[in-house]
């Protein structure tokens, strides 16, 4: 085999190779990207569950001074 089609035939495999590599590493970063993306969605569920829990944490304690029944609280928010 010619020397020069060693070398083409070396440069297509490295070249082969080279874009495998980049395919890994893209598809790494758009699993990475999907896992931040999310936990960032986890994270604003899970603080907006537990401002709706302090809300009406707040609003029962209100109630309550204000006379009312747990029973009556509840239905109120219909816990």
């Amino acid at each position: 085999m010619p020397e020069n089609a060693t070398t083409n035939e070396n440069n297509h495999v490295t070249l082969i190779l080279r874009e495998l590599s980049a395919d890994e590493k893209m598809e790494y970063i758009a699993e990475m990207r999907e896992k931040a993306l999310h936990d960032e969605a986890t994270a604003i569920n899970t603080a907006k569950e537990r401002g709706r829990k302090a809300i009406e944490a707040e609003i029962a304690e209100k109630l309550r001074e204000s006379g009312m029944t747990e029973e009556q609280i509840k239905s109120v928010l219909k816990v």
